[in-house]
């Protein structure tokens, strides 16, 4: 059950959304990455907790995640209680992640910043000997060795962006899981207009949210196109982090592309 990189969401579809170009990356390159929603969404304007559910673990193959679980803090005021942070703590010490990727400190949607504050604290709470239930089923302290914040719907100053170029189309796979929660993102190589017909068939069932709009799908591409650009690359997506980075190889960062 040991992971390398637990990637957390407040809802099904955060995850994909802000960083799922670098949870399929990291997936290929060898590393065992879990996926763990706090909420099932189960007040969202569209869905419902079981289509959700179902959407997740479409998407979370797509991304090719090793592990999916889901807690329950209450969607649409996301709670961050001891008890919810003994769920999480108990996550954090079954799948003992290094890297954490989590929430921003601050988001249009509340259960956003609520949910960094909740992944920050169980983080920090894991590594002590003397909190919560350390039985026969806990595998005792572990506390992460990084958490770092993935970009959601504000913006931030990034500390380092993730070039996801050649995982893009896996996670428009990911995205196209969510049939009732996001306008569907084309394929880069799609032309434009194509589809337009079907795609707006699907959308008058069910109350438009910003989410579910043509324009909510383009700039999230509008966004990992700013960031690519930024380190040289096609495509990226930002993070941010409390502390300072540790760089073994100063090469290795530098960024790519035409100077």
């Amino acid at each position: 059950m040991k992971l390398d990189v637990l990637a957390i969401g407040a809802h099904p579809d955060d995850v994909e959304l802000a960083c799922g170009g670098t949870v399929a990356r990291l997936a290929r390159e060898g590393r065992r990455v879990g996926i763990l929603h706090l909420t099932r969404g189960e007040r969202g304007t569209r869905g419902t907790a079981e289509e959700r559910l179902a959407e997740a673990e479409r998407a979370a193959a797509e991304l090719g995640a090793s592990d999916l679980a889901f807690l329950d803090c209450g969607d649409g005021g996301l709670r961050t209680g001891p008890a919810e942070e003994d769920a999480l703590i108990e996550v954090l010490r079954a799948w003992r992640p290094e890297v954490v990727l989590g929430p921003p400190p601050a988001d249009r949607h509340p259960d956003h910043a609520r949910g960094h504050r909740l992944v920050e604290a169980a983080c920090f709470y894991a590594g002590l000997a003397r909190r919560g239930d350390l039985g026969d089923g806990n595998r005792g302290p572990h506390r992460p060795a990084a958490f770092f914040s993935y970009m959601q719907h504000d913006s931030f100053e990034a500390s380092f962006v993730v070039d996801v170029t050649e995982f893009w189309e896996a996670k428009l796979r990911a995205l196209a899981a969510y049939r009732t929660q996001l306008y569907p993102l084309a394929p880069l190589d799609r032309a434009a207009g194509d589809d337009e017909e079907d795609d707006d068939e699907d959308e008058t069932a069910a109350p438009v949210t910003k989410v579910s709009t043509r324009e909510f799908a383009l700039a999230v591409e509008g966004r990992a196109r700013h960031f690519g650009g930024l380190i040289g690359a096609e495509l990226g997506e930002p993070f941010w982090s409390s502390r300072p980075l540790a760089v073994a190889d100063l090469f290795g960062v530098l960024p790519r592309g035409v100077r």
